[in-house]
C-alpha cells in the first residue's frame, strides 16, 4: 500500500466565482505558491511565519513533490527523497518539532569498500587538507557568482566541467569523493556538470557526510513528515493553474477556471513548466532554454541472496559517464517481505530518454553482472530530476539571470533550479527569496 499524503485543504473549486482576493480582507499581503514539494512548503512556511496570508497551490493530489514514501509489508520505502546531511538543520528542527526522529544510515560500501578508504584511495596529498583546499574553492566560487556574475573570468570559471576543475586544482581524493556524493545520488555526471552548480551547493557540511557516511532517514518517513508539517498551511491540491497574469505588480492565477489576485507569487515549478502558462521576460526564458532536465529512476526490487551485511552499495564504474547510461548506480537495502520475494532494495539509475521496460533490462543484466538474483520488480519511479546547467549558459550569465529574474512583476522563484536538489539547499534558497519578497513588499505598502 502506498504510504504519501492524502489531499489536503480546501479544494480549487470552492473558491468561488470570477476574480478574487484569496485570504482574509485585513491588509496583509496575499501570498501565492506553486507547488507543494519541500520548496514550496518551506517558502509558504517562512512567508507565514512573516505575518503574510499564504496559500499553496498544488497540482497533484498529494503533497511532497519527489519525497514519496511507500509502505510494503512491514518495509517502509523512500523512493524519492531519501537523506538529511549536517545541513539539513532547519528540516531537522522542524522534523523535531513535528515528532519526526531520524535513523542513521547503516554502513555503506562503495565498489565493495567503504567509502572513506575508497575516497582516501585517490591521489595527492591527505584527505583533510584536499578537503578544506575545496570547500575555500569552492565558497570563492559562489561568492564570485554572487557578487561579480558579470566577470568573464568569474563566468568562464563557473561553466568549467566539475571534473577538470577539481583537477586543475589537483584534488584526487575529492575527485573519488565526488563520483559517491555528486553522480551517484543523481546530480549529474562529474564532466557534464559545471563546477558553479557544483560549488554552489557541495559545502564542508555535505562533503563531510558523504565521505564519513553520516546521514539520517526519517523512520516515519518523508512523506509522513511533509503531511504533518503542511497541517499549519493552506494548502489547495488538484489546483490546476492555466495562466499567471502579471497585472502592474498585482499577479493574478486561473485557478480551475477562477481568477485569483494575489501581491505576490513564488513559483517552485520548473522554469519550463512555468513559462507555458505565464508570457516569459527575457530572464526566464534565458532561464528555461538554459536547463537540461535529467531523469532519475528509482526502483524497488526483492532478491533472496543480495547483500545484508551491509545497508548502501555503490558503484564507481556507472557514475563514470553517459556512456553507462541506465547502469545501476547503487542500492540501499529497506526490509524483508517474505511476499515480495526476500530481501527489498531501492536502487537509483540515470534514465534520461529510457523507458522502465529497457530500464528493466539493464537491471537485469546489472543483476548478472553482480551476481545477485531479482524475484520480483515491485514498483518504479522516474523523476524529472536535477536542472543541469548548460555550460555555455553559464559562460553566457546564467548565473546573473538567477538573481535578475526575481521579484519581476512581484513573482519570485523557489525550488531546484535555483538551487539544488537537495532539500536543504531548497530550504535556504526559499528562505532568501522570501525574505527578499518580504521586504518588497513592506517598501510597497
Amino acid at each position: 500500500m502506498e504510504r504519501t499524503c492524502k489531499p489536503l485543504g480546501t479544494q480549487a473549486g470552492d473558491f468561488g466565482q470570477g476574480a478574487a482576493p484569496i485570504g482574509p480582507a485585513d491588509g496583509r499581503p496575499r501570498v501565492a505558491i506553486i507547488g507543494a514539494g519541500p520548496a514550496g512548503l518551506s517558502a509558504a512556511r517562512f512567508a507565514q511565519d512573516k505575518g503574510l496570508s499564504v496559500t499553496v497551490f498544488e497540482k497533484e493530489d498529494r503533497i511532497g513533490g519527489k519525497s514519496y514514501s511507500v509502505l510494503h509489508g512491514d518495509a517502509l520505502n523512500e523512493l524519492g527523497t531519501c537523506y538529511t546531511t549536517r545541513a539539513h538543520r532547519q528540516v531537522k528542527k522542524w522534523m523535531r518539532e513535528e515528532g519526526i526522529t531520524l535513523q542513521r544510515l547503516g554502513k555503506a560500501v562503495y565498489d565493495g569498500r567503504p567509502i572513506r578508504d575508497f575516497v582516501k584511495d585517490g591521489p595527492g596529498g591527505p584527505l583533510v587538507g584536499q578537503a578544506l583546499r575545496f570547500v575555500r574553492a569552492a565558497g570563492r566560487l559562489r561568492h564570485n557568482l554572487l557578487s561579480r556574475p558579470s566577470d568573464p573570468d568569474v563566468r568562464r570559471e563557473a561553466a568549467m566541467p566539475t571534473e577538470d576543475w577539481v583537477a586543475g586544482l589537483k584534488l584526487g581524493k575529492i575527485e573519488r569523493a565526488m563520483v559517491r556524493i555528486q553522480t551517484a545520488q543523481g546530480y549529474g555526471y562529474l564532466q557534464e556538470t559545471a563546477a558553479g552548480q557544483t560549488a554552489r551547493w557541495c559545502d564542508f557540511d555535505f562533503l563531510l557526510s558523504g565521505v564519513l557516511n553520516e546521514l539520517h532517514m526519517p523512520e516515519q518517513g518523508w512523506s509522513e513528515f511533509w503531511q504533518r508539517f503542511a497541517r499549519r498551511l493552506k494548502v489547495v491540491t488538484d489546483a490546476h493553474i492555466t495562466e499567471i497574469a502579471r497585472r502592474d505588480g498585482k499577479p493574478a492565477l486561473t485557478v480551475n477556471g477562477k481568477t485569483l489576485e494575489f501581491d505576490a507569487v513564488i513559483s517552485s515549478a520548473p522554469m519550463d513548466d512555468f513559462i507555458r502558462i505565464c508570457t516569459p521576460t527575457e530572464d526566464d526564458r534565458f532561464i528555461a532554454e538554459s536547463v537540461d532536465w535529467q531523469a532519475y529512476t528509482t526502483t524497488l526490487l526483492s532478491s533472496p541472496d543480495w547483500f545484508d551485511q551491509y545497508q548502501v552499495m555503490g558503484f564507481s564504474d556507472a557514475a563514470r559517464g553517459p556512456d553507462r547510461l541506465g547502469a545501476m548506480l547503487g542500492a540501499r537495502w529497506e526490509g524483508e517481505s517474505a511476499d515480495l520475494g526476500g530481501r527489498l532494495y531501492i536502487t537509483g539509475q540515470f534514465s534520461r530518454g529510457l523507458s522502465h521496460e529497457e530500464l528493466r533490462d539493464i537491471m537485469r543484466e546489472e543483476a548478472v553482472r553482480h551476481g545477485f538474483s531479482i524475484a520480483a520488480i515491485i514498483d518504479q519511479r522516474t523523476w524529472k530530476y536535477f536542472p543541469q546547467y548548460r555550460r555555455e549558459a553559464v559562460a553566457e550569465g546564467l548565473f546573473g539571470r538567477l538573481q535578475s529574474c526575481q521579484g519581476q512583476g512581484n513573482i519570485w522563484f523557489a525550488g531546484s533550479t535555483f538551487s539544488h536538489e537537495l532539500v536543504s539547499s531548497v530550504v535556504e534558497q526559499a528562505r532568501g527569496v522570501v525574505n527578499q519578497m518580504a521586504r518588497s513588499l513592506s517598501v510597497r505598502a
